[in-house]
């Protein structure tokens, strides 16, 4: 199947991307600079209660770059199955792939802003409360162990892993990005389940590496076809010279 993507909705969802994934690199960042010294829930404890602006500013982060990064990802799915203009080559191959992982993104997307508010909201509300800190933990490990947060938690994660892989590769297939995209994919995803500084910025780059290209795919496309409109006359016949 086929599908014409509107100038408007091609920049809006470029601008979606862009601005999606600034958002989750700089959430990504801010996190590994206010890491707590000893990694205990103690010191984590003190951290929030001690930057409250800092812990919310955090969370918005988390929680905007999911929404944010939604209406690009459908359509960067949606570029293989793009209609052509008139005398350009039809869709490339690539678009079950990269339409599924468009659409697992956007679901683990959509998920993942509710693990993000249970998460802040939970552990923010644990420092704001003044409960010892050993009370504190109890609390937040049971909403750790809980149904609900599991399930956001890993279908999160779910969405994201896959969805990301198939993306870039629906869309290397299409050619509609470079070849390391795919590469810089699988980077992200195994970058997620470590932790440590170190990939947390090969995380952070690999992110920019996946999804910047997919951005400037759709001002390309954008491009591609305004050039053949460029070249006809008001019959679409074209304008060239021939010799």
């Amino acid at each position: 199947m086929t599908m014409n993507i509107s100038w408007l909705t091609r920049n809006v969802a470029c601008a979606s991307l862009l601005t999606g994934t600034a958002t989750l690199v700089a959430g990504n960042l801010l996190a590994l600079m206010n890491q707590p010294g000893d990694g205990t829930f103690a010191a984590t404890l003190a951290m929030v209660s001690g930057g409250p602006g800092l812990w919310l500013l955090a969370a918005t982060l988390a929680i905007a770059g999911p929404i944010l990064w939604i209406p690009g990802l459908l359509a960067a799915g949606a570029l293989p199955g793009t209609k052509p203009a008139a005398g350009t080559r039809p869709p490339r191959p690539g678009r079950v792939p990269a339409a599924l992982g468009s659409l697992l993104l956007a679901v683990g997307m959509a998920v993942g802003v509710g693990h993000f508010a249970l998460f802040f909201g939970v552990l923010g509300s644990a420092a704001d409360s003044g409960l010892p800190a050993g009370t504190a933990e109890r609390m937040v490990t049971a909403e750790d162990g809980y149904v609900l947060g599991s399930v956001l938690l890993w279908v999160f994660l779910a969405g994201l892993t896959f969805g990301t892989l198939l993306l870039a590769l629906g869309l290397r297939m299409a050619k509609a990005v470079p070849v390391w995209v795919p590469v810089a994919a699988l980077a992200f995803t195994v970058t997620n389940f470590m932790g440590g500084s170190v990939p947390t910025l090969v995380g952070a780059a690999a992110l920019l590496a996946t999804f910047v290209p997919m951005a400037l795919a759709l001002r390309a496309r954008d491009a591609a076809l305004a050039a053949p409109a460029a070249n006809s006359g008001p019959s679409g016949r074209s304008t060239r010279q021939t010799a």
